[in-house]
């Protein structure tokens, strides 16, 4: 399972294209994306280390 990613603490990260802002709850990064590549590495999301803090966690069926 892929790890979900949320904005760092306090900021707002907006999505190109008319998309609705990177959730606060997280979501799964697309790497072959290079704008998310990007806030990954520029730190602007992180990874959510424990679901429970924010994410939600999918159940294998």
């Amino acid at each position: 399972m892929s790890d979900l990613y949320r904005p760092k603490k306090g900021l707002h990260v907006p999505m190109p294209h008319g998309q609705p802002d990177w959730p606060d709850e997280g979501r799964r990064v697309n790497f072959a994306n290079p704008y998310e590549a990007r806030l990954v590495r520029d730190g602007d999301i992180v990874r959510i280390e424990n679901p429970a803090e924010g994410g939600k966690q999918r159940k294998n069926p």
